[in-house]
C-alpha cells in the first residue's frame, strides 16, 4: 500500500537536504556543487536565450533567430541530462527557480531585449565561458571521486560549450579563444 508523507515529514527531508547542501557548497566542495551552479546557469540561459531569438533584430535577424533557437533547445537537453546524471548518483539536485536564483551566476535583465544582435552574441559567448569554468571544476572533482560516468558527461558537455563558443565568436569575426580570460 503506497503511503502518503505528511507536510512535516517533507519539510523535515527538505531541511536535511538544505543542510548537506550547506555543507558541501561551503565546507566540502564536490562535483555535484559545482553541477547546481552549471544547472542553475543553464536554467538562466534558457530564459536568455528565448529573450534574444524573440528580440534579435537587423539584417542578421534570420541567422540569429535559429541560432538561438537551436541553442536553447540543446541548452535544455543538457539540463536534462547532467540532472538525471546527478540523481542516477544519488545526489538531490537544485530543482527550483528559487534554488536556480540562488546558484545561477549569469546575469540577466529585461533591457537586453534592446541589445544589438552581436551584442547579444557576446553576451552569450560570456555565459557559455562562465559555464565551462563551472565544468572545468566539475569534471576534475568528478575524476577526484572516481565517477567516470559524471566525468563523460561533463566532458561531452564542455566539448559542446567549446564548438558553440567558436562558432559564436566566428559570427562577431573573432577567433574562439579571443578576450577568453580563463587561465587553465
Amino acid at each position: 500500500m503506497y503511503k502518503m508523507t505528511t507536510a512535516n515529514e517533507r519539510q523535515e527531508k527538505l531541511a536535511a537536504e538544505k543542510a548537506y547542501k550547506e555543507h558541501i557548497h561551503h565546507t566540502k566542495i564536490n562535483a555535484a556543487a559545482v553541477i547546481d551552479h552549471i544547472l542553475a546557469n543553464i536554467h538562466t540561459l534558457h530564459v536568455k536565450l528565448h529573450q534574444y531569438h524573440w528580440y534579435v533584430k537587423g539584417p542578421h535577424f534570420y541567422s540569429l533567430h535559429t541560432v538561438f533557437e537551436d541553442l536553447y533547445n540543446e541548452n535544455e537537453e543538457w539540463f536534462d541530462r547532467l540532472a538525471e546524471r546527478l540523481l542516477a548518483d544519488g545526489n538531490k539536485v537544485a530543482s527550483t527557480s528559487a534554488e536556480f536564483q540562488e546558484y545561477t551566476t549569469i546575469k540577466e535583465s529585461p533591457a537586453d531585449k534592446y541589445l544589438e544582435a552581436e551584442e547579444m552574441v557576446a553576451q552569450i559567448v560570456e555565459d557559455f565561458r562562465s559555464n565551462r569554468e563551472f565544468t572545468i571544476k566539475a569534471i576534475r572533482l568528478a575524476q577526484e571521486e572516481a565517477n567516470d560516468a559524471l566525468e563523460d558527461q561533463l566532458i561531452a558537455y564542455k566539448d559542446s560549450l567549446d564548438v558553440n563558443i567558436w562558432k559564436l565568436q566566428a559570427f562577431v569575426g573573432k577567433d574562439a579563444l579571443d578576450d577568453d580570460d580563463y587561465i587553465d
